[in-house]
């Protein structure tokens, strides 16, 4: 084996690229995403900062590095959901423990932080769904990790809270972009609003429509009080290629052998029918759509289970419930979209689109949200094997 040249300068080991738990390994498959996380804290640089939203924070291990920063000079602020009270052993150890511009902000009880609390509403007639801060992302403006090399301007996206379930019962996310400061000052002028708001120094707001394009790397923020997003990406994916018809135009093997679009999803929970009925009108197109989801609908509304399963033009979409979790098995809690295939009127593409936001109307409309969108075949096909793994889980434990 080759060594490294004398006096070669050491490589950082802080990259982007995503990291995938697994709830069917062991305790260090498991917590793959929180032993990432706690290297980056560990590697937090004095005078640099960490910047943390989350709807479930429930790590005491993460807290007693948190404090470990703060202690050498690094700040560390929080901005919670309620629900993360829950947790009080976690997040007090971070209330009592922070001080001077370090701090634990929680959104009101019942409510996001940023997102206008909706009261009752046509989609929740009773208003028993307390909408929230359902983040779960990471800002280190300067870590080396477990390396030597420190790297500015961190993003850490995931799909997981920070509590037992999420990490042993679970399949989550966390896709990092590092060295991206477009990418991060837009992360880090959300999470302001969002401790703004928290502390009653922003006003709350119905729409929230942010997005900013940064390279390969592409951020949307929630709520919206208009167009839905991800009906919008579906339909960019429909864009013809000069004169393909849509869903064709790609080279063979990209998507399908014979160069069809193929999209993958990995969604917790799906319950927006103009979603699903532009999924099923893409797989009618001639898109192969296939699907690994915990739930559809909100009983007792069937539109979306009515969508997915119709038949079209070329088959029925591929469907894999993986809802085991109280069944001895797993379950999914990613809520990634991979586009392989057309997207834009071009072809050939291979896109990722993760983060917290589910396919629901309460995640579009009164949510504090955010969905990544990231451009390379690395982390794509990174994203391909964790489908495959969730999809043969789902297979096997069946319900």
């Amino acid at each position: 084996m080759t060594s490294p040249a004398a006096g070669a300068e050491p490589l950082p080991t802080v990259t982007t690229g995503p990291v995938f738990n697994d709830p069917s390994g062991d305790t260090t498959a498991e917590g793959r995403i929180l032993s990432h996380l706690g290297g980056l804290v560990d590697g937090a640089e004095p005078g640099s900062s960490i910047r943390i939203s989350m709807f479930a924070y429930g790590s005491q291990w993460l807290s007693g590095r948190l404090l470990a920063a703060h202690a050498r000079g690094v700040t560390v602020q929080v901005v919670l959901d309620q629900e993360s009270e829950r947790y009080a052993t976690a997040v007090d150890s971070l209330k009592s423990g922070l001080g001077g511009d370090s701090w634990v902000r929680v959104c009101k009880a019942q409510e996001a932080c940023l997102a206008k609390d909706p009261g009752t509403t046509a989609a929740d007639p009773d208003g028993w769904y307390d909408n929230v801060n359902h983040n779960k992302f990471f800002l280190f403006s300067r870590t080396k990790g477990k390396g030597t090399v420190p790297v500015d301007d961190v993003v850490v996206q995931s799909s997981g809270n920070l509590v037992e379930w999420d990490r042993t019962l679970a399949w989550n996310d966390a896709m990092t972009v590092a060295g991206n400061k477009e990418f991060f000052d837009a992360y880090g002028a959300y999470f302001g609003d969002l401790a703004g708001a928290a502390a009653g120094q922003v006003p709350q707001v119905a729409d929230y429509p942010h997005d900013t394009q940064a390279g390969a790397a592409k951020v949307y923020f929630f709520p919206r009080s208009g167009t839905d997003v991800v009906v919008n990406i579906l339909k960019t994916v429909a864009q013809p290629v000069g004169t393909a018809a849509p869903c064709f135009g790609n080279d063979p093997g990209v998507g399908t052998s014979d160069g069809r679009t193929r999209l993958r999803i990995a969604q917790h929970h799906i319950t927006r029918p103009e979603v699903a009925q532009q999924l099923w009108a893409l797989a009618d197109a001639g898109c192969y759509v296939d699907i690994v989801y915990r739930k559809l609908d909100n009983p007792p509304n069937t539109e979306v289970a009515g969508w997915l399963t119709k038949p079209t033009a070329k088959g029925r979409i591929a469907l894999h419930q993986l809802d085991n979790d109280q069944r001895g098995g797993t379950a999914t809690h990613t809520k990634y979209l991979l586009v392989e295939g057309t997207y834009l009127g071009g072809a050939n593409k291979r896109i990722v689109f993760t983060g917290s936001h589910t396919y629901t109307v309460t995640a579009l409309k009164y949510n504090d949200e955010a969905l990544l969108k990231y451009e390379d075949p690395a982390v794509f096909d990174a994203y391909v094997r964790n489908f495959d793994a969730q999809r043969a889980a789902a297979e096997a434990e069946g319900l």
